[in-house]
């Protein structure tokens, strides 16, 4: 670690003359995760505070309370605050509910104290502060400049009008917002190194940090409020980067998610990720440092993430596309690789055994089920078998997406759900408060019902292929019979549809009614699971708990319906027992798969990107499962949640060390 004390004193004085000091608080809630053990330390709201608290007259004349980040009844809080002169709130998806309740709250019981607004999650106009008569101020755009601005002006008893990227009410009652400048502020004080989270600390959670590097994002996309900013990237001074992994590694804090938006746009990346494996070798921490990789720098890109995995930092790399349809692209303001750069790209990562994943936006402007679902198996057929995410198109209040003109271009539709935080518990935790999410669920090239539809076919491909269950299934009917993904993922979910009464038919029933449910606007897109102590899952994960929830129904389901359609192959009733053994059950450790045909090989060749003919050798594969679980709540937790990117439901995935050999004749195997 780094002898480099950037710290400053936390303490507000006295003013002079003995006058009161203005008492003001900053309010950002997170949720918990892993039953209330594990929070984020609130970021944004450090950022301001600590910007605010270098400012000498409002370091003379504020004393700044403590920050409030876990939620309870917004009546308890309120009455908490010792007469505030302003509660400030940073508005996220996830929160601002919560932060409409408790601004409610402290008018009621302190009707003089302001309240401020500001975050993604609010207007980029007035439209927030008309809408909500409790809130005297909103910010816009990052909430350091104009925070601190306002401050001066309240206390100096000068005109807000002055303090830029801001909306207030004028003296007769009229909403205006001053015009909306650029800021270059570079080098910000450190919520961390000035001590703002200190008193926090002493709480004893598993607290996960938030690091930025830089600030800003160079590109446009229609879906992203960042791209209505089109902002130029502002570097933090590397001095500062790393004497916040040292606070981080003093702390032991495990997670860190590092909220660049194109990590690796700057050559300079490379020095942060070393010193970061640097203090993870010595120090033990951080364990987990996550990051979003730029688009445009792919050799840099796969150098870095290769040595984050191999380092343990990483659990796998993202490559992700939002959509594989040149026309939706184009809509959205966003280019991909070309498959043939993808498809080079997976067989290098696969060689090196380096996970990876890739995420598509459900719904987005130009897409219809088709285009939707040809381009999610396309991802396949490139050499993406393990890991693609699907969401939903969620509307931000400040991207292009959401602007008037852009919704009557593309007639898109949009549903209002409650959102919730996928694993997060499903009772509601004290003082909770429904928060909801905007997603769009129709446009003029997709129907809601079509969009349902698809969410159904994402969420099995999702469960199916990229987690394990029917993988090597599917393969080696692509490569031995020409059977296209698409055919058999489509066809296996009308054979379920069409028998209600089966255990794939029930489970079909149920994710159509969820995918539904999200279009109606009935339920939000997580949901709990019978068995799985009250946790939160997506669509996809329920597929999986379902599956392993009766094993043996699944797979006598699966082999009926692919006998049906392509049986008389002689190496299917091989392959079967192979695609069933190869999946982890719980109440297994050890584990021996024989098999009178080398599929092991097989699949690897695949995955390199080069197929060759199936080879009917008698193999041999054993291992000792490091990690089995003996319930279905285990199994939930350990293989579909923790497990997923690490493809722990496969025993032959990059998880498992085992050992793999050809048996020298017929003889030896005995199934």
């Amino acid at each position: 670690m780094r002898n480099t004390d950037l710290t400053v004193c936390r303490e507000s004085g006295p003013r002079e003359g003995g006058a009161a000091l203005k008492n003001v608080y900053f309010v950002q809630v997170n949720d918990f995760y892993g039953g209330r053990k594990s929070v984020y330390l609130p970021y944004a709201a450090g950022c301001i505070q600590a910007y605010c608290m270098q400012d000498p007259l409002i370091a003379e004349r504020c004393r700044f309370g403590r920050i409030v980040y876990c939620r309870e009844a917004p009546d308890t809080i309120a009455a908490r605050f010792d007469t505030p002169f302003m509660v400030l709130f940073s508005c996220s998806v996830w929160n601002t509910e919560y932060n409409k309740a408790l601004a409610r709250a402290v008018k009621r019981i302190w009707p003089q104290c302001l309240v401020t607004f500001g975050g993604h999650n609010v207007s980029s106009d007035f439209t927030f502060l008309e809408e909500n008569p409790f809130v005297d101020f909103v910010t816009h755009n990052a909430g350091e400049e104009p925070t601190a601005l306002l401050l001066r002006s309240l206390l100096l008893g000068e005109p807000p009008e002055n303090v830029p990227n801001l909306s207030f009410r004028t003296t007769e009652g009229r909403a205006v917002t001053t015009p909306i400048l650029p800021q270059a502020g570079s080098d910000y004080p450190s919520p961390y190194l000035t001590g703002v989270f200190d008193d926090l600390l002493e709480d004893r959670y598993d607290f996960s940090v938030i690091l930025e590097t830089n600030r800003g994002c160079p590109n446009a996309c229609s879906f992203c409020d960042w791209g209505q900013l089109r902002s130029k990237v502002r570097l933090f001074p590397l001095e500062r980067v790393f004497a916040e992994i040292d606070w981080i590694v003093k702390h032991k804090i495990e997670y860190v998610y590092c909220a660049d938006a194109n990590f690796c746009l700057f050559s300079r990346d490379e020095k942060i990720v070393d010193y970061v494996l640097k203090c993870n070798k010595e120090y033990g921490y951080p364990k987990i440092f996550h990051v979003n990789f730029t688009k445009n720098r792919t050799e840099f890109v796969f150098d870095i993430s290769t040595r984050m995995v191999s380092g343990g930092l990483a659990k796998a790399q993202t490559v992700s596309f939002q959509s594989m349809d040149p026309r939706v692209l184009e809509n959205i303001g966003r280019k991909n690789l070309s498959p043939a750069h993808f498809r080079s790209l997976m067989r290098r990562f696969n060689e090196n055994r380096i996970a990876t994943y890739s995420e598509l936006i459900l719904g987005l402007p130009g897409e219809t089920y088709r285009s939707f679902c040809e381009g999610m198996c396309s991802l396949i057929e490139n050499g993406q078998h393990f890991a693609v995410y699907v969401y939903p198109c969620e509307i931000f209040p400040n991207s292009e997406m959401s602007q008037k003109a852009y919704r009557e271009k593309f007639g898109i539709g949009t549903t209002r759900v409650p959102f919730l935080l996928m694993h997060s518990g499903a009772e509601p935790a004290p003082g909770a408060v429904t928060e909801y999410v905007e997603l769009l669920t129709s446009s003029a090239s997709m129907t809601r019902e079509d969009w349902a539809r698809t969410y159904v076919f994402a969420s099995f491909v999702q469960g199916l292929h990229n987690v394990g269950f029917t993988r090597a299934l599917a393969i080696y009917l692509r490569y031995a019979q020409g059977v296209s993904y698409l055919d058999f993922y489509e066809g296996f979910l009308s054979y379920a549809a069409a028998r209600p009464g089966t255990r794939a038919g029930a489970l079909y029933a149920e994710i159509l009614s969820l995918c539904a449910g999200v279009a109606e606007g009935k339920n939000a897109f997580m949901a709990p699971c019978e068995g799985t102590n009250d946790v939160l899952w997506s669509f996809e994960e329920i597929v999986c708990i379902e599956i392993a929830r009766d094993f043996k129904a699944f797979y006598k389901e699966l082999f009926a319906y692919t006998d049906a359609r392509f049986g008389g192959d002689p190496v299917l009733p091989a392959l079967y027992r192979y695609q069933r053994d190869i999946i982890k059950q719980y109440g297994k450790s050890a584990v021996e798969i024989k098999s009178p045909y080398d599929f092991y090989t097989y699949f690897e060749n695949v995955y390199l990107g080069e197929p060759r003919p199936l080879e009917k050798t008698p193999v041999r594969i054993a291992l000792r499962d490091p990690c089995p679980v003996d319930t279905l709540a285990d199994y939930a937790r350990e293989v579909v949640w923790y497990g997923r990117n690490r493809q722990m439901a496969d025993y032959t995935g990059h998880y498992y060390d085992i050992t793999y050999e050809k048996l020298s004749s017929d003889s030896e195997y005995d199934p």
